[in-house]
This record gives structure tokens, sequence and C-alpha cells, in this order.
């Protein structure tokens, strides 16, 4: 007699855990999920075959479109579950697929999609060899009129997060600034985004990477830059520069001012090849970096969000005349209009409760389980504590995980995704808000320039952070925010209860908070961009 699935498996192709989860809410599943990432694709077989009693999900948006799916008829395989569960998150739909339906529709394509991916990568990695010579590309015109906006998507779409509204700020300071901006990118998401602003910065061109290559990220890598230089070479041929938004796997950028002689800016937030030795693993890891070097090789010129960024390159043989470092900033007006107080009736908070708020991308450097074991140690202290959670990634399980342990999940509300829109009145609704960073592996110094640490100062609340990096250096310990430990549960806990019980000090801090914000615009980032072609329009005279 077949024994009945004991926990769910969910092929969390998309990247987006909270959503998938929720549409399996309501279906007749096992409670215990276990979550695998497209990064942990190479070990589920192992565990699978270990672990005879599992359901299957697979979720994506939709799953057929992710990056990954030709590996799911050899995962459901290896589960050997009788049925199904095709999560598209798209459309909210959930259906149950027999295993054997399911192979029949998916298997002939994930061969093919392996068999095509296979020979991209190969062609990819000729391509980054011959990109790697440096490039003199200077503009054509004394003065920047236009330029194209180069967003590869090698990955997980995105819809919010810091880096969509990094591109879409920077877009439009551009377009106050008199710049005729052309945006092009392989992210459908980030173009809705863009589309349901009430003021949209842009209208995205989106051009579709083939699903043939996409069962690997460096595939897909290779696939989004033939079809975002399809898309934009003749953009490209009529803009003064080539602003790309550095991406893992991607070298449009360089490809496309090789091919018209235009300069490139490469927007250069982190390094790739160290992104992927710690949090996005990936067998092709020298194929990584040579993509990486083919991008600043070709740059003219390479804008960074902080000074660590700049000595890491320029120790990487970098010309530190090519290397501009420019900060990330805020919109501080969107951050002055409330909203606050529907939020808090919306989520059932009581005038009397006070929120403790978290928004981001729950990524390994952001500390939201820290934040969690924190809140769990002051809980029983601070009985009309709450928190706040907006966001999903990576590190959502095991921040509900350290609430569960604590006792205190009812305490704690997660909100998911939210419209940039929105964040300002998620902001407005918190009392404290946490930016619980925690230090880089190896000892790397923090490089980061956190989009959430802006929002928080011009939303006027009072911010406990940590002791980190560009964040240190914004934020004046006592007046403009509190500094604690990085990954230091207890400093923070205690940081915590002191603003959870010093009500004057919250305000003096928010007040102050909102004053610097208001000297980091997303006009000066621009205006950084407009002054280093200035300087590259110079060498060419």
């Amino acid at each position: 007699m077949k024994r009945s699935a004991t926990k769910v498996l969910l092929v969390s192709l998309s990247g987006d855990v909270g959503r998938a989860r929720d549409a399996l809410q309501g279906v007749n599943t096992p409670s215990e999920v276990e979550i695998l990432r497209l990064g942990e694709f190479p070990n589920a077989a192992r565990r699978l075959l270990r672990d005879r009693h599992l359901q299957l999900a697979i979720a994506g948006a939709p799953p057929s479109d992710e990056i990954g799916y030709g590996f799911t008829p050899v995962i459901a395989l290896a589960s050997r579950a009788s049925e199904i569960w095709m999560i598209d998150l798209r459309h909210g739909s959930v259906r149950p697929v027999t295993l054997t339906r399911y192979l029949a529709g998916a298997l002939p394509f994930g061969c093919a999609q392996l068999l095509a991916s296979a020979a991209a990568v190969g062609a990819q990695r000729a391509v980054a060899h011959l990109a790697t010579a440096s490039t003199s590309s200077a503009g054509s015109n004394q003065r920047l009129q236009t330029v194209l906006y180069v967003r590869p998507s090698v990955g997980a779409a995105s819809s919010v997060g810091g880096s969509v509204t990094h591109s879409h700020e920077v877009i439009r300071a551009l377009r106050d600034s008199g710049i005729h901006v052309h945006p092009v990118t392989t992210d459908r998401e980030i173009a809705e985004t863009a589309r349901d602003d009430p003021d949209p910065p842009c209208r995205w061109h989106v051009a579709r990477t083939p699903r043939l290559l996409k069962a690997l990220p460096a595939s897909a890598g290779f696939g989004n830059d033939v079809a975002l230089a399809r898309a934009a070479l003749r953009s490209a041929q009529s803009s003064d520069v080539i602003y790309q938004r550095h991406a893992r796997f991607s070298m449009i950028g360089a490809l496309l001012a090789r091919a018209t002689a235009k300069p490139l800016f490469l927007e250069y937030n982190s390094s790739e090849e160290f992104v992927g030795r710690h949090w996005n693993p990936t067998p092709l890891k020298k194929q990584l970096a040579a993509c990486e070097r083919a991008s600043l090789a070709a740059a003219a010129r390479i804008f960074v969000v902080s000074e660590v960024s700049r000595q890491d390159l320029v120790a990487r043989g970098v010309d530190p005349g090519r290397v501009i470092v420019n900060p990330n900033g805020v919109a501080a007006d969107r951050f002055t209009g409330g909203g606050g107080s529907s939020v808090r009736r919306e989520l059932g908070l009581a005038e009397t409760d006070l929120v403790i708020g978290f928004v981001g991308t729950f990524g390994p450097w952001h500390g939201a389980p820290i934040l969690a074991r924190a809140f769990c140690s002051i809980a029983s202290e601070l009985p009309r504590t709450r928190l706040l959670l907006v966001g999903d990634g990576p590190e959502l399980d095991e921040t509900r995980r350290q609430l569960m342990r604590g006792g205190v999940e009812e305490r704690a509300i997660f909100v998911g995704k939210v419209a940039p829109r929105e964040v300002p009145c998620y902001l407005d609704a918190c009392d404290v808000l946490a930016s619980p960073h925690v230090p880089l592996p190896d000892g790397v110094e923090f490089f980061g320039s956190p989009t959430k640490l802006f929002e928080y100062m011009a939303a006027g609340k009072a911010i406990v952070a940590s002791e980190l990096g560009q964040i240190a250096e914004m934020i004046d310990h006592g007046r403009s925010g509190w500094l604690v430990s990085p990954g230091d549960a207890n400093d923070l806990a205690s940081a915590l209860t002191k603003l959870a019980t010093a009500g004057e000090l919250r305000e003096k801090l928010g007040a102050n908070a909102r004053r610097h914000a208001a000297g980091h615009t997303w006009r000066k980032n621009a205006d950084r961009i407009i002054d280093a072609y200035q300087t590259v329009t110079g060498e060419a005279h």
C-alpha cells in the first residue's frame, strides 16, 4: 500500500517563495514545505532518493518560462510523486497534473532546452574571450542628449526592490534633466511596475529571452544578450551613450559598445563573481568571471555605489580614472504623504501597538533572521510591540522559523511584496525601522549602498541600523539613527528596547534623518552621469 506524502517539496523557479506558499494554502497538501531553489538542483536528486514521501510542487511565472525548467522532469522522476502541483504565479493558478501527463509535456522540451543551452554556454565562452579587450569609444556630442538604458535580467524577474527603484529613479532624474532615455530590458515585471506607477518613469521596451536557452543562468545570459542586441542595436546607434546595469552572465553593454563605437557606462553595484561564490552558486564560476571582465574592460566609465567598491576595482587593475562613486538616493517627496494610519487599520494594528518595520528582499546580507531573533528576546518585555515585515526572498523561511521557535510568530505580520508606490505608506505605519545588515563573507568589507536606508530616513522614522560601511557613514549615531554591532542580535534587541520606550528620542532621530535624506537625491545621481559624459567627450578632443 502506498504511503501518503509527509511534506511538499516546492521547486521555486522564480524565487518568489512567499507567493508560492500562499498559492498552496487551501490545497490539500501536507503542512510541511521544503524549498528547493535553482542553485540547489545538483544536490536535489540525492535528497529525493533519500526521502520517498514527498509531494512535488513547481512554481514560476509561469514555470515553463523560468530558468531551470528543463531540469524539472528529472526532479519529478526522482520524486516519484504520483501528482504534481503546477503553480503559475503570473495568473494565480494552482493545478494538479499526474506524473505521466507532466512528463509527456515537459520531457521533450526539457531535453531540447538542455541541448540548446549547452551550445549557448559554449558560444558565450567564445564571445567573452573576444570581448575582453578594452575599448576607447568616446561620445559624439559635447552635451549628453540621448541614453540607451539597458537592464539585463538573468534570473528571477524583479517587480520590486532596491534595484527596481534605482533603475526607475535614475531614468526619471535623467528625463527631468532633459535627456531622452531609451529603456530596454528582458524583465517583464519591471516594465509592469513602471506602467502601474502614478508617475511612470518610462515605458520599457521588453525583449524576450528564448525559452530554449534558459536551462542554466549562463545560457539564459547568452540568450538575454542576443534578445537585447536585436532590440537595442538601432537605439544604440542613435544614442550618445549606452548605460547598462551590470548583471550576471551578461555582456550586452560591451557588445553594443563594440558594434556602435559608443561609450559604455556600466552601473556596477557588486561583483557577480563574489555573489556567485557565496549566495548564488554556479558551476560555471570561470565563465561568470570572464563575462564580468569583458563588461569592465569595455566600460568607458564604471559607476559604483560606494568607495569600498571603487577601491576593490582599482585593486583589480581597473584604471581609477574610469571609476566613479555614485551612491544611491531617494525621492524624498514621495515619503511625506502619510498613509500609515490606513495601513495600520487594514493590518489590524492598534493605535497603542509599537510597530518595528523591515522592508527588503530578504537577501542573506539583509539580516532579517537576526531581527527575528532580537524581536523574540524583547517580545515578552514589550507586549505591545509588533513586527511588520515587507518583502520576499531567500531568507524569508529562516525568519519565520526564528519567530516560531521564539513563540511569537503571531506578533509578526508578513506582508509579502508590495509595489514601490505603496512602500511609503508601510514605512509611515511603523514607529521604528530596522536595517540589520550583516557582515559579508570572507571578511569582505561591506560595499553596499542600501536604497532602503535612504527611504527609511526620508520617512522620518527612528532607525536602528548595523554599523557597516556606507550605512555607518550615513547615520550619525544618537542623532539621526541608532547604530548597532552587525550580526549581534542582543545589541539589536537592546537598541529596539531603548527606542520602543523613548518616544521623544524616536521623534528626534526621525526628524534629523528626514532632514539628512533631503541632501541625497536621484537628481544628484543623474548629474554625476551627465558630468561623466563631459569627461568622456573631453578625452576625445
